[in-house]
């Protein structure tokens, strides 16, 4: 969308969701919006008497017919004070799906265009309210799967990250200014082509990018919620523990082996985390074509889980069955030996042989799908070896999509070549490019440069009226 063009026009949308519901919001904002709602109102008190911020009750007129639609409430927020920076007027009607079209088309009529998806928020944006990055926090505490991602939503809005991010450019930006000031001035001779005090200056930026770096996934986890593969051979109670976890009968328990003959998931909310569960079929050798089948589904989602719980019955002796298992596996693996309220009669058989995983030599954890016994334990387990259990920890702020990601890598390798170009006494000028290309990626990521493709993509993902 041209700039232009939003500077230009005045939107409106829905801001509740469709349907039907006791209460429904439509949002207009621009130069226009209240001349607009000023054709359509009607109260005790004029529009232009309304202080800011403030909730007046009256009624609202088609402005054409002068027939009734409805009685609600109508706030106006006065620019610059207002979530997009500009004239924004809220009108709050009963949730009649037929109600809330009539004033749509009403405000159309008078010269409204319908908002685009994020339009509010882009304005927002493009106005400097808020930075790129709390733009995308909005959506994210709108699609937000657990507590922790609501939390780190939140910090994200709050602008923790873009703090951080801001503070770090600065830095970047004084030490590109001392060294474009060189190229500028050399007659000056000015002392800041020192190689071990810029190296240090540059590294220590380059750690705190490292840092951000490494706590990308655990963002990704929080946002995006953890994969957990269930695996064993047929009869371990992989099942049963998938039951034990959504505290329902989600999947068939049966002595019979392979009963489970597809991929079973469950989603549940544990440690304020959103967890996606998935029973699969027991891994042995079959002939049987829809076992098969269900064993290749199990393997595959094995090889995309972000944790992986591999079963074993400690009321058996360890097989090679059982081994034959871990084969397929690739860490972060717990091991998990279940029905611990039976006698307990395996023996160290994988841990004797050679070829055992590096893996298989860590603690292991028994429990009792049946009674519940070790599950609490387990749990703990779960967040230790995803990365998350600092979360209890002191509260972080974490990058949580590609984008993010993207634009710090690129930083960080940018400030890797200026390092090299430092070291090899390369010219000023070369050490000058890669520090403006890294101080360009964190300019990018906050959204102070403008990338028109980037905000479609990004702005097109938000649900419209927001």
């Amino acid at each position: 969308m041209n700039i232009q063009d939003w500077k230009r026009d005045t939107i409106v949308a829905l801001a509740t969701p469709p349907g039907e519901g006791g209460i429904g919001v439509i949002r207009i904002s621009g130069s226009k919006a209240a001349s607009i709602v000023d054709s359509i109102w009607k109260g005790k008190k004029k529009l232009s008497q309304f202080e800011s911020h403030k909730l007046y009750r009256g009624d609202f007129f088609h402005p054409k017919s002068k027939e009734k639609i409805d009685n609600g409430l109508l706030v106006w927020m006065r620019a610059p004070n207002s979530f997009t920076g500009e004239e924004v007027l809220e009108l709050h009607m009963h949730g009649g799906p037929l109600l809330l079209n009539r004033i749509l088309e009403a405000c159309v009529f008078l010269g409204a265009r319908l908002a685009e998806p994020g339009e509010f928020s882009r304005r927002a944006f493009l106005n400097g309210k808020i930075d790129l990055l709390q733009a995308e926090a909005i959506a994210e505490m709108i699609h937000a799967k657990s507590e922790k991602a609501l939390a780190n939503a939140n910090s994200q809005l709050e602008g923790r990250i873009s703090e951080e991010i801001s503070f770090l450019r600065e830095k970047l930006i004084d030490v590109l200014a001392q060294v474009e000031a060189a190229i500028d001035f050399p007659e000056e001779e000015i002392e800041i082509l020192q190689p071990i005090a810029l190296k240090k200056r540059i590294e220590e930026i380059g750690q705190k990018l490292e840092l951000w770096l490494q706590r990308f996934q655990i963002g990704r986890l929080i946002r995006e919620g953890i994969r957990v593969a269930l695996v064993g051979r047929p009869n371990v109670g992989k099942s049963s523990l998938l039951n034990c976890f959504m505290g329902e009968d989600r999947a068939i328990v049966h002595d019979v082996p392979g009963t489970t003959r597809d991929v079973i998931e469950g989603y549940i909310q544990m440690q304020g985390l959103a967890w996606q569960i998935f029973d699969t079929a027991g891994i042995r050798e079959v002939k049987e074509v829809v076992e098969k089948e269900g064993i290749r589904r199990s393997q595959r989602i094995a090889e995309q889980a972000d944790l992986t719980l591999w079963l074993l019955d400690v009321s058996q002796e360890v097989t090679d069955e059982d081994y034959e298992v871990i084969q397929r596996l690739k860490p972060p693996v717990i091991i998990v030996g279940n029905k611990a309220d039976l006698p307990r009669v395996f023996s160290d058989f994988l841990k004797n042989r050679k070829d055992s995983p590096e893996w298989l030599f860590q603690d292991w954890v028994f429990i009792s799908a049946k009674t519940g016994f070790g599950i609490e334990k387990l749990k703990e387990m779960m967040l230790k070896q995803v990365g998350l259990s600092i979360l209890g920890e002191k509260s972080h702020a974490y990058l949580n999509n590609a984008r993010h990601r993207d634009a710090i890598k690129l930083a960080t390798l940018a400030l890797e070549e200026a390092l090299k170009a430092l070291q090899e006494q390369l010219p000023a000028e070369c050490l000058a490019a890669d520090l403006r290309r890294a101080s360009d990626s964190l300019a990018a990521l906050l959204g102070k440069i403008d990338h028109e493709e980037v905000l479609d993509k990004i702005f097109s993902q938000f649900c419209i009226g927001k």
